[in-house]
């Protein structure tokens, strides 16, 4: 019997099983609005109304099932992950790389890649990463006031490049690559949720331009990969060297349509998602002062008196010093909870399932709640509260599936171990010179990602 069955036979009665509850909606419409207009709190509202498990009425989806309890979470992506595929909406989206494929071509991807995401191979990355914060904010001025977002965005994405594809951006340059990261989130603009996928909304519109330019940019280092294979006989010690490589030996079976889609994907997983934490990371820090100082007397005792010494080597963390700077990984497994970057886990179910005693269609469009769990009082005592402090005596691991900011199960996020070190590196880069005084409040748009609305704007203030 498979886990779908058992579940149908255990929990509802198997056939017998009725459709989730839905909460409150309007005719023809049903929750589309609400929806596309604010999916957090359209969350929030409809599991008070109809529970952990509910269908929500959505133009262009039809019934979209919302799934809110860790439970879920680890039958969707543990044990009866094969009733949960990824559907069709990445593949569209991004072509065949390793976010949107399944099954045996998920297995040749994952395996060309994983040793770059390897414990040893990404200690290999923080030298670089630190290096090119430092970098970017040797930029900023004392009293000088930035986008938070933009600066996290840009840097994330400069540390990708040149970590996985031995690429430097020049720090006030390649614009055209910068504003095509960054308009990759727009597939999944709400607003274009309930629209069919050949709907050409704007914001479609400057994904594909977007995707055009990132395709180009890839290729274009493609070729360069293989003319170094073909002179050199050797590849480089980058990702795309390695994936030609591997194709020139026969060990990998990988078009160059195959090998572009890959850095496309990485871009879109790897660098937005990272800022997002960086960015929230610090706003929050510019919002609680207390943890702050906390952060700086850490940084100071760990670094050295050179932390608040611009000048100095002292300021600049190092990989060695990561088991030392406890505070300043609660900050970002508390800024991960609040604010995970990737707020819904999409799924669509490939067989009729039971989820608490309801029956879930073939078909069905299902969504994760991440941040639904995350900010449940059911698994977090004061939920809604920055209070990095609660992970002193907790770990990511004794919270199970009630925290998943990279997924779960086989398929959780490759590159966790790289965000991770990124983000705390730069964290501890930034706070160890100065503060950031935040200058708005901070508003949501989510989109696929956890976004802001608007630059998270802050003053520069050196300590």
């Amino acid at each position: 019997m498979s886990d779908s069955e058992e579940a149908g036979a255990d929990g509802a009665g198997g056939s017998a099983a009725g459709p989730p509850p839905s909460p409150p909606g309007l005719p023809v419409v049903g929750h589309t609005h609400r929806y596309a207009r604010d999916p957090f709190a359209f969350v929030d509202w409809a599991t008070d109304r109809a529970g952990d498990c509910l269908f929500a009425r959505v133009l262009g989806e039809g019934d979209l099932c919302v799934l809110a309890h860790p439970d879920h979470i680890e039958r969707a992506l543990v044990t009866d992950r094969d009733a949960f595929g990824k559907g069709e909406a990445f593949s569209v989206a991004f072509g065949q790389n390793l976010l949107s494929v399944e099954g045996d071509q998920w297995e040749r991807q994952h395996d060309a890649v994983q040793e770059f995401f390897y414990p040893g191979k990404i200690r290999g990355y923080a030298e670089e990463m630190v290096e090119l914060a430092a970098r970017r904010t040797d930029r900023w001025a004392d009293g000088e006031r930035i986008s938070v977002h933009a600066e996290m965005r840009s840097l994330a994405l400069e540390n990708l490049f040149a970590t996985l594809f031995d690429r430097r951006l020049a720090v006030d340059g390649d614009a055209d690559l910068r504003r095509a990261a960054s308009a990759l989130n727009l597939w999944f603009e709400p607003t274009s949720w309930v629209l069919p996928d050949w709907v050409p909304t704007p914001a479609r519109r400057r994904f594909a331009r977007a995707r055009e330019t990132l395709d180009a940019e890839a290729r274009r280092l493609l070729a360069e990969r293989e003319a170094a294979v073909a002179t050199d006989g050797e590849a480089g010690e980058d990702l795309l060297s390695t994936l030609v490589a591997l194709r020139e030996r026969g060990d990998a079976d990988l078009s160059d349509a195959d090998i572009v889609d890959q850095v496309t994907g990485f871009i879109f997983a790897g660098h937005d998602t990272t800022a997002l934490a960086m960015t929230y990371a610090l706003h929050l820090l510019g919002t609680h002062p207390e943890v702050r100082e906390r952060l700086h007397a850490e940084l100071d005792d760990v670094l050295g008196d050179g932390a608040a010494d611009a000048a100095t080597d002292g300021a600049r963390p190092s990989f060695a010093d990561l088991p030392d700077l406890e505070v300043t990984e609660r900050v970002l497994l508390e800024t991960l909870r609040l604010y995970p970057p990737i707020h819904t886990i999409p799924r669509v179910t490939t067989e009729d399932v039971t989820v608490d005693g309801h029956r879930v269609p073939e078909g069905t469009t299902t969504h994760l709640s991440v941040v639904s769990i995350h900010r449940d009082e059911r698994f977090y005592d004061d939920p809604e509260r920055f209070r990095p402090s609660r992970w002193r005596d907790a770990s990511p691991r004794s919270k199970g599936y009630a925290f998943v900011p990279f997924g779960a199960g086989p398929r959780d996020c490759i590159g966790r171990r790289f965000a991770s070190l990124e983000a705390r590196l730069v964290l501890a880069t930034v706070a160890s010179r100065y503060r950031l005084e935040p200058r708005a409040e901070l508003e949501l748009a989510p989109q696929m990602t956890t976004q802001p609305d608007g630059d998270v704007p802050a003053r520069v203030v050196e300590r």
